[in-house]
């Protein structure tokens, strides 16, 4: 079924283990800045964060949020990639340059999943695909919560399900991943590899379905996370 444009969409829970974020009379001070220049999509997620007993600020323009935010406030940055005047993508490298304390999360379209992950490799903590789903966007939330406060979390048991995933890949599958996770797009994918586009989306449908992906946004979460843990 097609997604109204201007809404972000729910979606059934799942049952997970409760944390200090989600218990709202345990958690620390913790705000929200919203910068998303579609006032539907930037009200729905405003009324969303708030019905998690969430402090939201909200802004059109990513020089509204610069010129406002003078004081460090604990909290995560949920910022879209294109925007009218100051992109994300050139907000963030300026926050960036300054030494911005918070995390920062990237939403973009599908087009800008390349660009999304380039603002990650350059310090963005994490990013959403639009249309944003709810649960997403308070996981993201919380992942942020946790980053912020250097609250421990334990990712064994995702880590090894994203290994025993990577197992499953062919050898070409695991490169056309590997392209992905450098941020390059199904096109450019194409060119390095001397095949179609159309091989690529296919190549990319395999890898989401054996990596039991969500969207881009969780497969490129994953790899990143796994990544590393590999590094540590």
């Amino acid at each position: 079924m097609l997604q109204k444009r201007g809404r972000i969409t729910r979606r059934k829970k799942k049952t997970v283990p409760q944390t200090e974020f989600d218990n709202s009379k345990k958690r620390k001070e913790f705000a929200v800045f919203v910068v998303e220049d579609d006032q539907a999509i930037r009200a729905s997620m405003k009324e969303a964060l708030e019905e998690e007993k969430l402090v939201v600020h909200d802004y059109m323009t990513a020089m509204e949020f610069y010129r406002d935010y003078r004081e460090v406030v604990p909290g995560v940055l949920v910022l879209d990639i294109r925007l009218p005047g100051m992109t994300g993508i050139e907000l963030q490298e300026k926050l960036a340059s300054e030494d911005f304390p918070l995390p920062i999360v990237m939403i973009s379209g599908h087009a800008d999943v390349p660009m999304a992950v380039r603002a990650m490799k350059n310090g963005a903590f994490d990013f959403l695909c639009k249309p944003v789903r709810v649960d997403d966007m308070l996981q993201a939330v919380s992942r942020a919560y946790s980053s912020y406060y250097s609250i421990d979390v334990d990712m064994d048991e995702e880590l090894d399900e994203t290994e025993d995933s990577l197992n499953r890949l062919t050898s070409r599958e695991r490169e056309v991943l590997d392209h992905v996770v450098d941020g390059l797009s199904s096109r450019e994918i194409a060119e390095e590899l001397t095949v179609s586009t159309k091989t690529v989306e296919a190549h990319r449908a395999r890898i989401n379905d054996k990596m039991r992906a969500d969207n881009v946004a969780h497969l490129i979460r994953m790899c990143f996370n796994f990544n590393a843990a590999e590094e540590a």
